[in-house]
């Protein structure tokens, strides 16, 4: 007796499935051929993806190349080129690395240019090292106040660039002659636990000089801002005074 329930059972069900079908089967097809065509489709995309990807890695990396050999009017072509048409994050190193390229060939106010619109930028990472940048390449020829306003969002306790920026307005205030604020700044600086370890390290080699040194000068130049993706500096050179007193040791910034 439960053969028969069962047979007529199946035959219901089939029966639905055959109506379901008739009903729906021609969708059906059509959804199974957009859903392959769809995984194809994503496929295809993810590999042009990763192929367009490499092609901007190796454009960058070429420039990059091009860079170290010396060539600036090379490299800044291609930074110009990959800041115009790579994707956001390859853009923006290619703009940071067209100022160092422009500053290379003495073109001062298009390297400020580019940093000064990179400092509006919505990423803090961005915004406050083109600050850094920024206030090393105008350190000699603006005034401090200048520096302080543009450093100024760097500068809060919690921020993490505030040693960064402190070695800024120490190097200011040594250049200008303010040479007890200064060195004050530097032992602060040397410290400063948050700091990093080589920026305490260049401070405390400056404190100790000018401790040693009394009548040691720095003198003003035209440097090069912090390099990327590295911000690490060099200290400045601090040369002796001549003997009558006078102040005529030429300094150099981080580099």
């Amino acid at each position: 007796m439960s053969d028969i329930f069962q047979e007529v059972e199946e035959d219901v069900r089939r029966e639905r499935y055959e109506q379901i079908w008739k009903q729906y089967g021609n969708y059906i097809m059509i959804a199974a051929v957009l859903l392959v065509a769809g995984v194809a489709g994503y496929q295809a995309w993810r590999g042009y993806d990763l192929s367009q990807r490499q092609k901007i890695s190796d454009r960058f990396r070429a420039a990059s190349q091009t860079a170290q050999t010396g060539n600036a009017p090379k490299a800044e072509a291609d930074f110009a080129a990959l800041a115009k048409d790579a994707p956001s994050g390859y853009a923006i190193l290619a703009k940071f690395h067209l100022a160092s390229a422009d500053l290379a060939q003495g073109k001062r106010d298009a390297a400020v240019a580019l940093l000064r619109e990179l400092t509006t930028s919505s990423d803090p990472i961005v915004s406050s090292t083109a600050r850094l940048k920024l206030a090393w390449i105008m350190a000699d020829a603006s005034p401090k106040a200048e520096i302080v306003t543009l450093l100024q969002p760097l500068t809060a306790d919690d921020s993490p660039w505030r040693s960064a920026a402190g070695e800024v307005l120490a190097y200011i205030d040594l250049k200008d002659g303010g040479r007890a604020q200064a060195l004050a700044e530097y032992q602060k600086l040397a410290q400063d636990n948050s700091a990093p370890a080589s920026l305490r390290q260049r401070a405390a080699g400056i404190a100790e000089y000018l401790k040693a040194n009394p009548d040691a000068g720095i003198g003003a130049t035209t440097a090069t801002p912090p390099s990327l993706p590295s911000l690490g500096a060099s200290a400045p050179a601090i040369s002796p005074a001549p003997a009558n007193g006078a102040t005529s040791g030429q300094g150099t910034k981080p580099k």
